[in-house]
């Protein structure tokens, strides 16, 4: 009765802080990290099985029975943003895969961002103004993520993560509050289903200047299979994140005030040493590929855009 409770408690929050989000206001945190789960298109919710799941589904950390550290960096849309993320994770328990913690960091900005003002050019009214440009500026946006996962059934698992926001945008900045919640459920060895409710009860932004804003939730669900053939691995992935801020026809798919967008993506490894990945994110072309080189690991991957410039990604990865 207790967990019915909670359970219906939990879709009602849902649904009110959905009905008070600001469209698009968390548009910065639904980019992906890591240059593995980008090349796959960004389906990662139901494989979530390095660092990077503290983004993906915190719940993948209970899989780590190492510290990992994880670096990636990405030439957004032709350099018109650099996008950086930064993670450390790590099981409570040495060589254990019951409950693990990470700390990550994301940050979103660039430059080129003109202040101008106008010149007024005699005191007639039909004298005609000019455009003065006054100086140029920067602008970014930080996401620091503070994650938790637990293995709380040998096929389920749970995982949380609190995450503080700063915004800085030219002329203003904000501070900002959020939590998602994640499971991930392996019922068989070759299946695994993982969802991820992201901003929770909305992430809630305060700007300087005494407005705010609230990012509104997110359900993002993802399936994931996985087949070992000798030396070589294959995972199949799909996801789609469901969205109840009337995007229309911005997404995918919608109707009324839900709407959904699709990712897929294979992956093919060799020894666990060597891999290559294609995918489609919301229906844009990606792919990637991967090394590793005893505890150290490197890939890359690339984005393509029909109306913006491609995108390349690079990630570091260093497990302790």
């Amino acid at each position: 009765m207790i967990r019915k409770s909670v359970f219906i408690i939990g879709l009602l929050l849902l649904s009110a802080a959905s009905a008070f989000g600001t469209k698009y206001s968390g548009e910065f945190l639904s980019l992906g990290v890591g240059a593995r789960a980008l090349g796959m298109g960004g389906a990662f919710v139901g494989v979530a099985d390095d660092a990077t799941a503290c983004y993906w589904n915190p719940s993948g950390l209970s899989l780590l029975n190492r510290r990992e550290l994880s670096f990636m960096h990405a030439e957004t849309f032709g350099s018109l943003l650099n996008q950086d993320f930064l993670a450390f994770a790590f099981p409570l328990q040495e060589d254990s895969t019951s409950s693990a913690m990470a700390f990550s960091l994301q940050r979103l900005g660039g430059g080129g961002v003109k202040i101008t003002d106008l010149e007024k050019k005699g005191l007639d009214i039909s004298d005609t103004n000019r455009v003065v440009l006054l100086r140029e500026e920067s602008h970014a946006d930080y996401a620091l993520y503070f994650s938790y996962a637990q293995r709380m059934k040998p096929h389920l698992l749970g995982g949380a993560s609190l995450k503080l926001i700063y915004r800085d945008v030219v002329t203003t900045s904000a501070l900002g509050v959020g939590a998602d919640l994640s499971f991930l459920a392996q019922p068989f060895s070759f299946l695994s289903i993982g969802v991820n409710l992201t901003d929770l009860t909305s992430s809630f932004l305060f700007y300087d200047n005494g407005t705010t804003e609230t990012i509104s939730p997110t359900t993002k669900m993802g399936l994931a299979l996985n087949r070992q053939i000798r030396d070589f691995r294959m995972i199949l992935a799909a996801d789609a994140d469901v969205r109840y801020e009337g995007r229309k026809s911005a997404a995918q798919f919608w109707m009324g005030d839900l709407s959904a967008d699709t990712h897929y993506g294979l992956e093919v490894s060799y020894q666990k040493k060597l891999a290559g990945r294609l995918g489609l994110d919301q229906g844009n072309f990606t792919a990637g590929a991967g090394l590793w080189i005893k505890q150290f690991g490197l890939d890359v991957a690339f984005f393509s855009h029909a109306e913006l410039d491609n995108t390349y990604r690079i990630s570091l990865q260093w497990r302790l």
